[in-house]
């Protein structure tokens, strides 16, 4: 298709020149048949270019996802706390973000499984005392490790 389509572009370059070199011979012009068809060449040339890129809107090309995204699709929750946790580890300074939603996940586990909040005295004994530093101490930046274990130990609850 693309080699027809390249011929007939040839075959109308070769009917424009010779019309042009009629013309200009009746107009007593005296044109010079060879720079003539340089410049039908290159238009006829330039115009086939820009009419084939012009024709196709969509790109050729297909783009290969290294990794799925989560945000795509799938549970909208689960988005929020993978933003949560790459807002948290890309941050400048602490943020108390990630800390307030380990403390609510912890107490919605602990009300759901054992019927107490984190202010009981059994609430302690049950979280451990690096998920109680981590939820009741000061802000501080978590690393992926220590992020993985409060989240394993909420699960264990």
């Amino acid at each position: 298709m693309n080699r027809r389509r390249w011929w007939r572009r040839a075959a109308a370059g070769v009917v424009v020149f010779a019309v042009l070199e009629v013309v200009l011979e009746l107009a007593h012009a005296g044109p010079d048949a060879v720079r003539l068809a340089l410049l039908v060449a290159t238009c006829v040339g330039v115009l086939g270019l820009v009419l084939d890129t012009l024709s196709d809107a969509s790109p050729t090309w297909t783009v290969e996802v290294e990794r799925p995204s989560v945000r795509e699709g799938g549970d909208p929750r689960l988005s929020r706390y993978v933003n949560l946790i790459e807002a948290h580890l890309t941050a400048r300074s602490d943020d108390a973000a990630l800390r307030d939603r380990l403390a609510t996940l912890t107490d919605q586990v602990l009300r759901q499984r054992y019927a107490v909040g984190r202010g009981d005295p059994r609430a302690e004994a049950l979280i451990g005392p690096e998920l109680a530093a981590v939820i009741s101490g000061p802000v501080r930046r978590l690393s992926p490790a220590d992020i993985d274990r409060c989240l394993t130990r909420i699960e264990e609850l």
